[in-house]
């Protein structure tokens, strides 16, 4: 594992594979980044890519700092390029869930000649409006210190692993809720979308709240298709690998032949 000190902070990242084009994995809120491998995905991916999965701040072993101002989408791309930097990146795919995908849809509207194409599971480029009820819950529930009682409310279809489930349990709860609160006001992209050159896959499903935006988003984009899945299927606080990755080495595959 290694470290990169971006804004002050320490945001910890991980390399796997040793051949092919770079693909960044940012994961959701709280989820540590040792979910990719133990829900399948690094082992698939770096027969294809060399893979830099982000610690994002304020969860896992990254720093978590008390200060809103480093919570913001467009801090988080900071660090992003600060690592991309650090590993000698111009540009990479991006696979975002939750969190991860918001940071993505920002920097391909910011810097859009770093991200190849970028892959999205769980979110959509607009503002949280319709879930901010549900969301506002979520953040009441984190600000009140019971990490154990959230997850058992809100993540309990995610079959955390132990290891997983310790490392949230052990996080601070501000730097969470920090972290959720500047997630839930992001503006979103808004009609910028229709302006997006990069290529994008989303990644939905009917049961999910975000579905009709999501299929809206896939509908706007120029570059952009969507992938309504059959199910939502959740392991190891990932949406299930064996969901999305045929989809995704088509999607990768198709861009890198062009």
């Amino acid at each position: 594992m290694s470290v990169v000190v971006s804004n002050k902070q320490k945001i910890h990242y991980e390399l796997a594979g040793d051949k092919g084009p770079w693909m960044l994995l940012h994961p959701p809120h709280m989820i540590p980044m040792s979910a990719w491998r133990e829900s399948g995905y690094v082992k698939q991916l770096e027969e294809d890519f060399r893979l830099v999965m982000i610690e994002p701040l304020g969860q896992g072993l990254s720093d978590a700092p008390e200060d809103a101002s480093h919570y913001t989408i467009t801090s988080r791309i900071r660090h992003i390029l600060d690592i991309l930097r650090e590993v000698q990146a111009d540009y990479t795919f991006f696979l975002g869930v939750g969190l991860g995908a918001q940071v993505g849809f920002q920097m391909s509207k910011e810097f859009p000649r770093r991200i190849r194409s970028l892959i999205s599971v769980g979110a959509q480029p607009y503002q949280e409006l319709e879930e901010a009820k549900y969301l506002q819950e979520k953040l009441n529930q984190i600000r009140s210190g019971n990490l154990r009682s959230y997850l058992q409310q809100w993540h309990s279809l995610d079959h955390l692993s132990a290891n997983q489930e310790e490392l949230i349990l052990q996080g601070n709860t501000k730097a969470y809720a920090l972290g959720l609160e500047a997630s839930i006001n992001w503006e979103g992209l808004g009609d910028d979308l229709t302006s997006l050159g990069t290529t994008t896959l989303l990644f939905t499903a009917k049961a999910e709240p975000r579905f009709l935006s999501v299929r809206d988003a896939g509908k706007r984009l120029r570059y952009g298709r969507y992938v309504i899945l059959p199910k939502v299927l959740h392991s190891h606080g990932l949406w299930s690998s064996e969901l999305i990755m045929k989809h995704l080495l088509e999607f990768t595959r198709r861009d890198r032949s062009n």
